[in-house]
């Protein structure tokens, strides 16, 4: 009966182009995921593409190793190297290329550098340039100053109370260093992107489960479905395991399928590096490694993305039509854009389920909360409720189906 479930609900149209649309989706997805990445040679042309990745990820892999105060030392002595022959000059851009090409293995660590001594609201990408050996030691400690020095401006002041000021600061001074350094584009790239699949993915999925609890009233067949010996019980069981099913292969397929054409390409390298290693993650709270934010990108938009589609059945099987439960997905990734502009809300915002669908930008931000007087940041909290509802939501959604009168 599950099979015969699934089996109704891909027999559609819709759902083979719902199906076309998840396979261009990757393709194109991976395509840009690829193309991001560009290497410039030594004459100063750009390259990008598979050939591209590989010879950047060696110009880079010279500077793996431990970000020690020596290490930071030699990245300032070759920069001013290269300035010394390749100085930037706008008006040169031939020059300035050539100048990139020999900078472009240690760009990571100056994106760093530039984020320790720029400020903690600005990014000077030509701050390294006045970075003196001397100064770049102190590279960890002014991460720790720069947050100390906008947590007490008043920007700041409004924003967070005492008790969350301190747990950012904690959790700066907490923060292991020196950091280690490896190629992590593969693992960036799959960050960024795995966002676009997690959001395309639930929206055609929308489309898939809408109608599996409101098919018999469209076909005018709920009086012999709810009629029939097993109806009531196995069928009502059956829909509900149809769609998981559904959600949780197609979802864990195409989250499959990209990892693989990102790794394939990137390989694995810069796992085990903290998030703080890159631009992007330099102010963040979580101490956790790009793996790590991987995997909770992913596990994260599967809950948020099981939780709405719920929902979005439990439309369906209260008001007996898909077309009001398809357009759940729409409202919910849309809705920050209708109600973002009112700061009371902020609180609120934070914790609805589109969070879950781009949990790298939570995990990016001090989006923090008071529970019983201890700050937690959203990310926990939004790993722990949502499951909870997924798990209450089955039984209400079985309940709703397994009553509906006969009218």
């Amino acid at each position: 009966m599950i099979l015969f479930e699934i089996k109704k609900v891909f027999s559609r149209t819709g759902s083979k182009v719902g199906m076309l649309v998840l396979c261009i989706t990757l393709a194109v997805t991976g395509y840009f995921a690829i193309g991001d990445t560009t290497y410039v040679d030594r004459e100063g042309n750009g390259h990008t593409g598979i050939a591209a990745v590989h010879t950047l990820r060696e110009e880079k892999e010279k500077w793996i190793g431990v970000v020690t105060e020596g290490y930071l030392k030699e990245v300032i002595r070759t920069n001013n190297e290269i300035n010394a022959v390749y100085p930037y000059d706008p008006s040169d851009p031939v020059t300035s290329d050539k100048g990139y090409s020999l900078s472009q293995g240690f760009e990571d660590i100056r994106a760093i550098i530039n984020s320790a001594f720029g400020g903690f609201r600005s990014y000077d990408y030509f701050r390294i340039d006045s970075v003196t050996e001397e100064e770049v030691g102190n590279l960890y400690e002014n991460r720790i100053k720069n947050v100390k020095t906008w947590l007490a401006s008043d920007e700041a002041k409004e924003l967070y109370d005492e008790a969350e000021r301190e747990y950012i600061v904690d959790s700066y001074e907490t923060l292991k260093t020196p950091f280690y350094y490896e190629p992590k584009d593969g693992w960036q790239a799959a960050i960024e992107y795995v966002i676009v699949i997690i959001m395309i993915t639930m929206l055609v999925l929308g489309f898939f489960v809408s109608g599996i609890f409101s098919c018999e009233f469209q076909w005018k067949a709920d009086s012999i479905f709810f009629s029939t010996k097993h109806g009531r019980k196995k069928g009502t069981l059956c829909k509900l395991a149809a769609g998981l099913l559904i959600v949780t292969v197609v979802y864990w397929s195409m989250i499959l399928l990209f990892s693989l054409i990102v790794f394939s390409v990137y390989g694995t390298s810069g796992a085990d590096c903290v998030i703080q290693m890159g631009h992007a993650g330099w102010k963040s709270l979580y101490h956790i490694t790009y793996v790590q934010e991987y995997l909770l990108v992913i596990v994260g938009g599967y809950v948020g993305v099981l939780f709405i589609l719920l929902l979005s059945m439990l439309v369906s099987a209260k008001t007996h039509t898909g077309v009001i439960a398809v357009t759940i997905p729409f409202i919910m990734i849309f809705i920050q854009s209708f109600l973002g502009g009112f700061p009371k809300l902020t609180a609120i915002l934070g914790l609805l389920p589109d969070q879950l669908l781009q949990l790298n930008m939570a995990i990016h931000t001090f989006a923090l909360y008071e529970i019983g007087g201890k700050v937690i940041p959203s990310v926990p909290i939004l790993m722990t409720i949502y499951p909870i509802l997924c798990i209450m939501l089955l039984p209400i959604l079985y309940q709703v189906y397994h009553r509906t009168e006969i009218k």
